[in-house]
């Protein structure tokens, strides 16, 4: 629901940046108190030895680690709190103001935003000029909504999740399940210390909290998250057929049918993770039956899934009210623990759950999976759609031009990356890659340089910025390749910063088309970043089109065949198959180093070399493959 201008009026974004310096100051004094621990922890460790000595130093690195943890959630916070203060005060004051103007000038201002003329100014003119201030100040209602609610869920996720979980019985006795920040490798400790009796009473019993904890295994999270998804489906659609009604009727009017709000969110959202399992696995949306019905997803059998050569998807995690309704959920084709090639996929703006970015034609996994079965049809590469954090709502949304959704989504994406090492099969070698895309790109690198993410490759597409990292050496990427395939024609990639360039006046001459500031950082395709560039022309491309922005999972493109080579661990062969790209420099204007004259010949000169704020891009104007 959207907010009202007496809501906007009564608000107090201020309190949020008091909030934030509070937490800023509370951050400082947990790290100098983390620092002296650690000193003293390799203090101890030169000093004392023994099986005692190994057990207590080992606790006091493992509390050092969630004290680290700790301190970072308290700066993200700080981050989300400071953003959302300072971008809903502007909010706030240009509404007002323009409500202010809009009443002095003879108008009336409805709560809802509705601009009428008073009775003494009467003209089609004026009911004209009524009917886009109308339209100019929802907008603005809306976008105030849209920012308060990205604020909240920035709040939450980086606020995390450290509460102890709910207990279950099993057995005859109450359990309590370990928290959801507990270290991966304690959680497979627990899980693997049960009886199978046990194992098996809580996968019958599916409580939410198990299918979303780092540690268990894929196939269990699977098909806990999966029995988790179909009770969401089944609270909707069992109400509906008692009353012989749609369940768009039901969700249309829930407490007429004894429902939550909630209750719907979580129907919508698990329809929407659905549709998502079965798009990637069969390539459809949806299946249907012999009446023309829509099958579930958990009907499908295996031996169905192998008749047809359907892809074999699982349900990593699953949250359906998660960032404040629009969803948390990660897909994947093939088993991460299992696939001695994993490659994360991760989006950037107006991505969600809750928009469908796991279906609706977003084939960017389906793609880069069967490319890599080409590449290596021995191996099949595990690819998971991880749609784990809270992202822009659109290009106009203010937090596009902020790195605080990127620097929160980044931590939570690399507690999860970091987890598949844990439950990994020690029988199959495991190579890791992470891309993100647009703003994805931004927080793929934040969960490298900020948040301790380990991975074999880093691949950034049409990247704004890298935020933290200033070069692909910040990363720490345990294979040394940050890749980035950024086309010349797409002209988010623009926006990071190169050299002597204000990517802000390129954002001007676009129309501020990524908001009001432009630049998430460093330009991972610039020389002086040191990434390994590949090609990622769009064939046809001769000048800048927003459309190039999302090329790069098209099936046929160089920079797919590129992703391809790099996620089954072939990222070396890109030179012999001529996928390589020079990286984006700096002109230069010189003097020459010598003149031949006549009689004197060849004349040493004085050798001026300048460089000027023009970037080249050697891959403009070559035709895209």
């Amino acid at each position: 629901m959207t907010v009202s201008v007496s809501t906007v009026r009564d608000s107090q974004p201020d309190r949020l940046v008091d909030a934030a310096d509070a937490m800023g100051r509370t951050f400082a004094t947990l790290k100098t108190i983390a620092t002296g621990e650690r000193e003293t922890l390799s203090s101890l460790s030169g000093r004392w030895s023994g099986s005692a000595a190994t057990a207590a130093l080992d606790a006091g690195l493992k509390d050092s680690a969630h004290q680290d943890r700790i301190a970072m959630r308290l700066g993200h916070l700080e981050s989300a709190l400071r953003n959302g203060g300072l971008q809903l005060g502007a909010l706030r004051e240009g509404l007002l103001d323009l409500v202010a103007s809009t009443e002095r000038f003879g108008f009336s201002v409805a709560d809802d935003g509705t601009v009428t003329p008073q009775q003494w100014l009467v003209g089609p003119l004026l009911e004209g000029i009524a009917e886009n201030l109308t339209r100019f100040l929802q907008k603005m209602l809306q976008l105030f909504t849209d920012l308060d609610e990205n604020t909240a869920a920035a709040i939450d996720q980086a606020a995390g999740v450290d509460i102890p979980n709910p207990t279950v019985e099993v057995g005859g006795e109450q359990m309590r399940l370990p928290s959801p920040d507990t270290d991966p490798a304690d959680v497979k400790q627990w899980w693997d210390s049960l009886t199978d009796a046990q194992r098996q009473e809580l996968l019958a019993a599916h409580p939410p909290m198990l299918g979303n904890l780092n540690g268990i295994a894929a196939e269990v999270r699977d098909q806990v998250n999966v029995a988790v998804m179909d009770d969401d489906l089944d609270r909707v659609d069992n109400v509906a057929a008692r009353h012989g009604v749609s369940p768009d009727q039901v969700t249309a009017d829930p407490a007429r049918y004894g429902l939550s709000p909630s209750d719907v969110t979580r129907y919508q959202n698990a329809r929407r993770t659905q549709e998502g399992l079965v798009h990637q696995m069969t390539g459809e949306n949806e299946l249907k039956g012999p009446g023309g019905e829509i099958r579930r997803y958990s009907d499908i059998t295996d031996r169905e899934r192998a008749d047809k050569n359907w892809r074999p998807t699982m349900l990593w995690a699953y949250d359906p009210q998660a960032f404040d309704g629009k969803g948390r959920a990660a897909v994947t084709i093939g088993n991460p623990d299992k696939a001695a090639n994993t490659a994360v996929i991760v989006p950037g703006t107006s991505a969600s759950v809750r928009d469908g970015w796991l279906s609706d034609n977003h084939n960017d996994a389906i793609n880069l999976y069967n490319q890599s079965l080409l590449v290596d049809p021995d191996n099949p590469t595990a690819v998971m759609s991880w749609m784990g954090y809270n992202t822009p709502e659109s290009f106009t949304d203010p937090n596009i031009a902020t790195t605080g959704l990127a620097r929160t989504g980044g931590d939570a994406l690399a507690w999860d990356v970091n987890s598949l090492k844990v439950t990994h099969d020690p029988g199959v070698p495991q190579h890791i890659t992470v891309a993100g895309h647009s703003y994805g790109s931004t927080t793929v690198a934040d969960a490298f340089a900020n948040s301790g993410m380990r991975a074999d490759n880093a691949i950034l597409l049409g990247s704004p910025g890298t935020d933290v990292a200033q070069s692909a050496a910040d990363f720490g990427v345990d294979g040394d390749k940050v890749y980035i395939g950024d086309a010349s024609t797409d002209p988010v990639g623009w926006l990071g910063q190169m050299g002597n360039t204000l990517p802000g006046e390129i954002n001007d001459s676009l129309g501020s088309m990524v908001g009001p500031t432009a630049g998430l950082g460093a330009d991972p395709a610039f020389e002086d970043f040191g990434a390994t560039r590949f090609r990622a022309e769009v064939p046809g491309a001769d000048m800048i089109d927003p459309g190039d922005h999302s090329y790069y999972y098209t099936p046929g493109s160089e920079s797919l065949r590129s992703m391809a080579e790099i996620v089954t661990g072939n990222g070396d062969r890109l030179g012999d198959l001529d996928l390589l790209a020079q990286p984006r420099t700096e002109m230069t204007v010189s003097t020459p180093r010598a003149v031949d004259l006549p009689i004197f010949g060849e004349v040493p000169l004085p050798h001026v070399e300048v460089e000027t704020p023009v970037i080249y891009d050697p891959e403009f104007n070559r035709p895209g493959r």
